[in-house]
């Protein structure tokens, strides 16, 4: 073989090589551009999907904190209805209280008697005044239908009537008329409360 053969097939083999490599640097190339969209591909799928599912989680989140929120609203509401109620409640009380006077019993321990009819035993509070006291006892036993009238400790600012031949008795005090009016008015709060809300 000449050099010049040699030579020849040098620079053959060379470009052989070189072609070889050169088409499998871009094989590999091509091979890792294919790997990297499938790799891209994936991620752009995973990350659709992770967002998605983030996004009905935030959804669930939200629809959760607005109820919350709500019941929290209504539970404030009930609370604020309930303490304004007991306040009116205690006004109520402290008014009764006030206007329950000796001259108020007196008017109340007439009334009663007249609208119970005869058969009546009638307990006063000992600490009444004198004079309402007495005064009462007169006007009553001028009048027929009481059976007797007596002083009872254990009444404080309030009177005891009992119908004796039906056998009830009632204490009228400024609590029972309260508990009364409050019955009667707690309706009314809780409709005024609710058309101002």
């Amino acid at each position: 073989m000449s050099e010049n053969t040699l030579d020849k097939l040098i620079t053959k083999l060379k470009l052989e090589a070189i072609d070889a490599a050169e088409s499998e640097a871009n094989d590999t190339i091509e091979s890792a551009k294919t790997k990297a969209r499938s790799i891209l591909s994936e991620a752009q799928a995973k990350s659709d999907e992770l967002i998605e599912t983030a996004e009905i989680e935030a959804k669930t989140i939200i629809i959760k904190a607005e109820g919350a929120l709500k019941q929290a609203a209504r539970d404030l509401s009930l609370s604020l209805r309930n303490d304004l109620l007991n306040l009116l409640g205690n006004v109520l009380d402290k008014e009764v209280k006030i206007t329950f006077t000796a001259d108020l019993m007196e008017t109340a321990v007439l009334k009663v008697v007249e609208n119970i009819g005869s058969g009546v035993a009638l307990k006063l509070p000992k600490g009444l005044e004198k004079n309402v006291a007495n005064q009462i006892q007169k006007r009553l036993q001028e009048s027929s239908d009481i059976t007797s009238v007596t002083s009872d400790n254990s009444l404080v600012n309030a009177f005891s009537i009992t119908k004796i031949d039906e056998g009830w008795s009632y204490d009228i005090s400024p609590e029972e008329i309260s508990n009364l009016l409050k019955k009667y008015l707690s309706q009314k709060w809780v409709y005024i409360l609710n058309t101002d809300s």
